[in-house]
């Protein structure tokens, strides 16, 4: 086995393939990690619509290039595998690749690429998968030398085909590559619909030593194509945008453009309801103001959707606002550690581009005010934000912000005070109260969590120490009933936290209480002797493994 194939071999090996394998399993389960089809698959009517329009006009003979331009993760993948679903002909053969199935990405590409085309045109009636067989060059060619037709194709045509698994990459081949599709359209009178994921990211194969620009030769080859068409895809908005509207591109001018955004809100409520287990079914009311917070982006839902039915129903907006905070407001959420990857790739080590993103977070900006906030000059606020790509949007009112609002969410909550995030949310206005002021005292989080099921509103962290919180809107005294005081107890035992009362009265002011200095009876009451002055005190001399008694009475000094 020469070098060039043992190396195909070890990338055919852990490639991702998930990205061009459907999931279409019957509704009732939420995916994350896979694109959708079928029952799993919500909504994009209209740009089904289009894309079965360029396949019919493909095997009329009648071939068009689309660009489809959208954000990471909404969806593009699965569109396309449910097209390819729902117009199952051999007039139309359809391949899909996904450019980051290896990384970094070099002239392999082109290989893998043709490789996907004669899976496409010759797999199903083999039984058998070509490019996973070239990892064998012996096996592949054996199968494919017997493969219905393959005697009588031209001599040339069989010699590149036969060679794919170890053949030099070489200028010459990667021509014989991409002019591939079109000699098998031809040899076995079908058609090849080719889509490629993250197109954009080939740039990266410009300037190589070879000289070869990439998009250049695919411009060459693919517009002497007659029977196929061309689908590219991309989560660098800005980027593939260019790459087909610039005149300075090989493309200008070859692409019609379709925009692929969140779900609208109608069809996004019904992927939460739908695709929730029967068993587990999430409410309508609560699939509504799930969309209200996080909006249509189909896989923030799925985590979201995942994350809620994993507990028991029923499912409320309590129980809303605890799988937010598991998703989205926690260092180890899934969607949270999404946008942290997504961060870092934006802002690298750059201060500047930090500080451009926690201004926009906050709302729309000038880029005067841009400007002021992170203490540069307009010009070079105008570069921060440029380089943070399709991350920033610009409005027509001359304004900038982010185009995620999920994400400026997120941003929102991990910075300096941010914990409170979550309950402007979900939480109630005095539950939005307490966890201000619990904030500003140095609490790293606050949140509805698994306590606002149990006795608890909130729990507020700060370092190893837990606090469950009961908050109460009424003026003092506060009363419990002995079976809410008891079950308070129970709860904060077994979750081993700290617990404390928090009263807010009718003029907002809020007031911490101390459980210990409760007066019991009938009912259990707590007075305004009860009041921590200085609940960080109260806190630390709460966890001190030798107390000093006089201190844990009454009001902390």
């Amino acid at each position: 086995m020469t070098s060039s194939s043992i190396e195909l071999a070890r990338r055919a090996s852990s490639r991702r393939l998930a990205k061009s394998q459907a999931c279409d399993y019957l509704r009732g389960v939420f995916r994350t990690n896979q694109p959708v089809t079928r029952n799993a698959f919500f909504d994009r009517a209209a740009e089904l619509e289009r894309l079965t329009a360029l396949a019919e006009k493909l095997a009329a003979g009648h071939p068009t290039w689309l660009a489809i331009l959208g954000a990471r993760k909404i969806g593009k993948t699965s569109l396309l595998l449910e097209l390819s679903r729902r117009n199952p002909t051999l007039a139309v053969r359809y391949v899909l690749i996904d450019v980051l199935e290896d990384a970094p990405v070099d002239q392999e590409f082109f290989r893998h690429y043709a490789l996907r085309v004669v899976d496409a045109a010759y797999s199903s009636a083999l039984g058998q998968s070509l490019e996973v067989l070239s990892r064998s060059p012996t096996e592949y060619s054996g199968l494919l030398s017997g493969a219905p037709g393959f005697g009588q194709l031209e001599p040339g045509l069989r010699r590149t085909l036969l060679g794919l698994p170890e053949s030099e990459i070489t200028p010459a081949f990667i021509r014989a590559c991409l002019m591939l599709p079109e000699q098998l359209a031809r040899a076995l009178s079908t058609h090849f619909l080719v889509a490629i994921d993250e197109f954009q990211e080939l740039v990266a194969l410009r300037g190589r030593r070879s000289g070869l620009d990439p998009f250049s030769l695919m411009r060459s080859a693919w517009q002497k194509h007659e029977r196929t068409a061309y689908v590219i895809s991309g989560s660098g908005r800005s980027m593939l945008g260019e790459l087909v509207t610039s005149k300075a591109s090989p493309f200008f001018q070859h692409f019609d453009l379709l925009d692929l955004g969140p779900l609208p809100r109608l069809e996004a409520v019904r992927l939460l309801v739908e695709a929730s287990p029967r068993e587990r079914k999430i409410p309508q009311p609560v699939a509504e103001r799930a969309v209200d917070l996080v909006g249509g982006h189909p896989f923030y839902l799925q985590l979201l959707g995942e994350a809620m039915t994993r507990g028991e129903p029923p499912y409320d907006e309590n129980t809303l606002g605890g799988t937010l905070q598991e998703v989205l407001f926690s260092r180890a959420g899934r969607l949270a550690l999404y946008f942290e990857r997504e961060w870092q790739q934006m802002v690298g080590n750059s201060t500047f581009l930090a500080r451009v993103l926690d201004e926009l977070a906050d709302g729309r900006k000038r880029l005067t005010e841009v400007a002021k906030a992170i203490g540069a000059q307009p010009g070079h606020a105008s570069g921060y934000i440029t380089r943070l790509g399709d991350a920033v949007e610009h409005h027509e009112d001359g304004t900038y912000g982010l185009r995620d609002p999920t994400f400026a969410l997120w941003l929102r909550w991990r910075k300096p005070g941010g914990t409170v995030v979550p309950m402007t949310l979900v939480g109630t206005a005095a539950e939005l109260r307490v966890a201000a002021l619990l904030a500003k005292l140095g609490f790293e989080l606050v949140y509805q969590s698994r306590g606002s099921r149990g006795a608890f509103d909130l729990l507020a962290t700060r370092g190893a120490q837990q606090l469950g919180v009961q908050v109460k809107k009424t003026s003092l005294p506060v009363r419990f009933s002995k079976a809410e005081w008891s079950r308070m107890v129970a709860d904060a035992a077994r979750f081993g936290w700290l617990w404390l009362v928090a009263a807010v009265d009718d003029s907002d002011r809020v007031l911490l209480l101390d459980p210990a200095m409760a007066k019991k009876g009938q009912e259990v009451r707590l007075y305004e002797r009860a009041c921590i002055d200085n609940v960080l005190a109260w806190v630390d001399e709460s966890v001190d493994p030798q107390p000093d008694p006089q201190k844990r009475s009454g009001r902390a000094p």
